[in-house]
């Protein structure tokens, strides 16, 4: 199995953070090369109002988050490229994993259900069923459900 490309999307939550070390995980195991996108979406009745400027501001923002990101990792033996792109965040995703001939995608999930799901979507579903590789999605880990275990 060859993971030489790997695409890590973030909306810089904390279920991307988490993501994230799975992805740094995979990329210091397999020597590859490690994609940070963040995707700029904005919904259509916005965009008539956003101007040339605040969109060059909000990609400035995002480049120094990606690169602030990376920095904390404190990892020297990957090699990092941060990625930002304006559009719809699933297109934008699938479509650089096809363009660079990502291996594998790891991203972070919200575990929304129900009506949440339904009306909000999920980026991870579609980036699951449109990908040209394998996509882990990694959720944050919940006590939710479980029991306490005394230890003797």
């Amino acid at each position: 199995m060859e993971l030489k490309r790997i695409l890590m999307p973030t909306d810089f939550s904390e279920n991307a953070d988490h993501a994230f070390q799975y992805a740094l995980a995979f990329a210091r195991a397999f020597g590859a090369k490690l994609y940070i996108m963040h995707v700029v979406h904005f919904p259509p009745q916005i965009q008539l109002y956003v101007t040339r400027d605040v969109l060059d501001r909000l990609v400035k923002d995002v480049e120094t988050s990606l690169k602030a990101l990376i920095e904390r990792s404190k990892e020297t033996k990957i090699n990092f490229n941060p990625v930002v792109r304006l559009g719809v965040e699933d297109s934008e995703i699938t479509g650089l994993a096809e363009k660079e001939r990502i291996h594998l995608i790891v991203m972070g999930t919200h575990g929304r259900t129900g009506l949440a799901h339904t009306f909000l979507g999920s980026v991870a579903e579609r980036v699951v069923r449109h990908a040209p590789c394998p996509v882990l999605t990694v959720k944050l880990p919940s006590t939710k459900g479980r029991k306490a275990v005394k230890r003797k």
